[in-house]
C-alpha cells in the first residue's frame, strides 16, 4: 500500500499531522498526532523561533510513526488572499494570458510579490442568467510567507510536496459530494475561519480575529483564573446555561456573537453566488468545535443544521488511530492535506 504525503497543519497553538494509505478501493488512516506550537508560532520572523518550530515538527513526526518524509502543508488563511471573481467566459489559454492582469484588480499586493494560483469554479453558457460568464477562484500568498514555510519544512528534515490554503484542505476533507454547498466554521486558537463551499470548490473565505484564545482570556479576566484553569472551565461548561449557573456561558456568548455575525454575512454572500442551491448546513471543526453547546448555539442563531465535522468517518483505521475516537474534527485541515492527490 502506498502512503500519501502526510498533511502538516502548523497552527498558532498546535502542530497537527495526519497520513493515509490507499487500500484497494478504500483508504486507511494510519497516523495522526499533534504537538504544541512553540511560542510565537508562524507570526515570528526570528530564525531561532522558526528553528524551534522545525524541531517541534520533527518530534511530532517521530511520535506519530509516519511513513516517508513528504508533506503537504497548509498556509494560515489570514496569510493568504482568496477571491472569487467573475470574468468573461475565456478559454484556458486566454485565461492563462489574462489572469495576472485580472488578479491585479483584486489582490491588494503587487502581483510580482505573491505566488498566484487560480481555478475555474463555474462556466455559464450565453443563454444562462450569468450571460456567458465564468467564476474563477484566485488565491495569492506573499512569497515571503511561502519562503518561511519552505524553510521550516526543510529544517525539519522533510520534503515539501505542496502548499495550499487551509480552506482548500478543509473543502477536500469535509465536502463529499453528498450536498452541493455548505459552510465550514473552523475554530482555531487565534482566529476562526469561515469557508463557503460549492460542489467541493471554495467560493468564499473569511478570517475572523476571534478564536479559542479570545474565549479563554475572557474567562481568565472575569473570574481571575490562571490560563490552564480557564481552559478547563471553557471546555467543561462551554456555553451551556444549565452548567455552573450559566456564568461561563454569559462570558462566552457575547464573543461567539461576533463569529455569528460574520457567519450571517457569509450566508448572505453565498445566497448571491449559490442561488440554485440554498445552504442548509454548517460544519464545525477545530479545537473550539468541541466546546459544549456551541453547535446548538449556532443552530439557534442561524436556523441551520450544525454538525461536528468527522473527516475520519470514511477511513479504515489501524494502530494508534484506534485510540483516538472522535478526534477527526481537530485534525480536519491535516486530513484534507493528506487527501491531496
Amino acid at each position: 500500500m502506498a502512503a500519501h504525503a502526510f498533511g502538516l497543519d502548523i497552527g498558532r497553538s498546535f502542530i497537527k499531522i495526519a497520513q493515509i494509505k490507499d487500500q484497494g478501493k478504500t483508504k486507511l488512516l494510519t497516523a495522526a498526532g499533534s504537538a504544541l506550537t512553540p511560542s510565537g508560532g508562524l507570526q515570528t520572523d526570528s530564525p531561532d523561533e522558526l528553528k524551534r518550530i522545525s524541531e517541534a515538527i520533527k518530534a511530532c513526526v517521530r511520535a506519530s510513526r509516519l511513513e516517508g518524509g513528504k508533506c503537504n502543508v497548509s498556509i494560515m488563511e489570514s496569510q493568504a488572499v482568496t477571491r472569487l471573481v467573475t470574468m468573461p467566459n475565456l478559454t484556458d489559454k486566454e485565461l492563462s494570458a489574462a489572469i495576472n492582469w485580472e488578479a491585479d484588480k483584486y489582490i491588494p499586493l503587487p502581483i510580482k510579490d505573491v505566488n498566484l494560483q487560480y481555478k475555474v469554479v463555474s462556466r455559464f453558457g450565453a443563454g444562462s442568467e450569468q450571460g456567458g460568464k465564468m467564476e474563477v477562484l484566485l488565491v495569492a500568498a506573499p512569497k515571503r510567507v511561502v519562503d518561511k514555510y519552505v524553510e521550516i519544512v526543510k529544517n525539519a528534515g522533510l520534503e515539501l510536496n505542496s502548499i495550499e490554503t487551509e480552506s482548500a484542505a478543509l473543502a477536500r476533507a469535509l465536502s463529499r459530494g453528498v450536498e452541493p454547498s455548505l459552510i465550514v466554521v473552523s475554530f482555531g486558537s487565534g482566529s476562526t475561519e469561515l469557508v463557503a463551499i460549492k460542489e467541493g470548490n471554495v467560493i468564499f473565505t473569511r478570517s475572523i480575529a476571534t478564536g479559542g484564545g479570545t474565549l479563554t482570556k475572557a474567562v481568565m479576566a472575569e473570574f481571575d483564573l490562571p490560563q490552564n484553569q480557564a481552559e478547563e472551565y471553557k471546555h467543561t461548561y462551554g456555553i451551556m446555561e444549565n452548567q455552573l449557573g450559566g456564568k461561563i456561558a454569559n462570558v462566552l456568548r457575547p464573543i461567539l456573537d461576533v463569529i455569528v455575525g460574520e457567519i450571517l454575512k457569509t450566508l448572505e454572500f453565498s445566497k448571491n453566488h449559490i442561488p440554485e442551491s440554498q445552504l442548509s448546513r454548517i460544519v464545525v471543526c477545530g479545537g473550539g468545535s468541541y466546546m459544549p453547546g456551541v453547535s446548538e448555539y449556532l443552530t439557534e442563531k442561524t436556523s441551520l443544521e450544525v454538525s461536528l465535522a468527522d473527516p475520519w468517518d470514511i477511513f479504515s483505521k489501524e494502530g494508534l488511530i484506534l485510540k483516538m475516537p472522535g478526534q477527526g474534527a481537530f485534525y480536519a485541515t491535516a486530513t484534507g492535506l493528506t487527501l491531496r492527490p
